[in-house]
């Protein structure tokens, strides 16, 4: 089964905890979550000699959230369209963006699902 590397950078971080429940449902067993900065974020406060362009940016976040995870390549439209369900759409400035790349080897994933009833035997 090929794989892809699912890259989401979500600009609502109260809302991840809704995004990693619904990777779960779909079968994702895994992800990383990093907590980002914008380019307008930088921009607009960080970088004095563009703060005029401060208008620019005016819908930028204190902070994102970015989730990596690599994934089989059929739960990739799975994973868009949870997102687009718990952000409405990503067509408004600033609200985020979801893609995915090829990846051509992966070792560490389990092909099993967890069960933990298993476990506790």
């Amino acid at each position: 089964m090929p794989h892809e590397l699912f890259i989401c950078v979500i600009n609502r971080p109260e809302a991840v905890e809704d995004v990693i429940a619904g990777m779960l449902e779909i079968g994702v067993r895994g992800c990383t979550i990093i907590d980002t900065k914008g380019m307008g974020k930088i921009i607009s406060q960080d970088i004095p000699i563009f703060t005029g362009f401060k208008t620019l940016f005016a819908g930028a976040r204190e902070s994102n959230v970015t989730i990596f995870s690599v994934m089989e390549a059929d739960m990739v439209d799975d994973a868009i369209k949870i997102i687009e369900d718990i952000y409405e759409s990503f067509s408004e400035p600033s609200s985020g963006i979801a893609f995915s790349l090829p990846v051509s080897r992966v070792k560490g994933i389990s092909k099993k699902d967890p069960n933990p009833e298993q476990e506790a035997e």
